[in-house]
């Protein structure tokens, strides 16, 4: 006799539930890093977040938030797509006009400090000379962007309330420039009424001498 149990009494190995394990944990420590990055970024501006003051900030090395991202520009393009994330999920399945849309989104964005002002780094990052990641994750960003307003205006054409004369494809384009253009003037001063010059686009867009009256 042996003290060795026969192979079919054995218990089966868990190396799936290990790595299953393995793998949540490593999830939950991305999610981690990604929630808070913008407070490290509130505190020290966009040249100063490095990967290496971030992994400082939050309590990690290094080598692990290199791990998980690879380069900063890497990581900042993650913060932005779990916010644009986190607005879809907690989007209405009616969509109301594009102000609403754009105030919405906007909102969500003033309710996270910090996260407007890197979007709008971020954007110009992109247009610096050989940072092609960030440059093709905004110009795909804008052209979806700019397919749901255009679609928001065709529901508002066919509801009477969006003029007939105009390329929609084209008042998608201007709507996106005066949000930006809107939220940059907010950024540098909180003044600055967003939503009141969305509702003047909106009234300019609508058929002359009629459509939805102007609150």
């Amino acid at each position: 006799m042996t003290d060795q149990e026969p192979p079919g009494d054995r218990p089966p190995r868990q190396e799936g539930a290990a790595k299953r394990g393995k793998y949540s944990k490593g999830l939950a420590r991305r999610q981690q890093i990604i929630d808070e990055v913008l407070a490290v970024y509130v505190r020290l501006g966009f040249e100063g977040t490095s990967l290496r003051a971030v992994a400082e900030a939050i309590g990690v090395t290094h080598p692990v938030l290199k791990h998980h991202f690879g380069t900063r520009e890497q990581l900042f393009l993650e913060v932005l797509q779990e916010y644009d994330r986190r607005f879809l999920d907690s989007a209405d399945e009616d969509d109301g006009s594009f102000v609403d849309l754009i105030q919405r989104s906007t909102e969500h964005s003033m309710r996270v400090p910090g996260l407007m002002a890197l979007l709008n780094s971020m954007v110009a990052h992109a247009l610096e000379a050989g940072n092609d990641r960030s440059r093709a994750h905004f110009s795909q960003r804008y052209a979806d962007l700019r397919g749901k307003i255009q679609a928001l205006l065709e529901e508002g054409r066919a509801a009477g309330s969006v003029r007939s004369d105009i390329p929609l494809d084209e008042a998608a384009s201007l709507v996106l420039a005066v949000a930006d253009g809107l939220s940059t003037q907010w950024l540098l001063d909180e003044g600055a009424d967003l939503k009141s010059g969305l509702l003047l686009l909106e009234r300019l867009l609508q058929p002359p001498g009629g459509g939805t009256p102007a609150p």
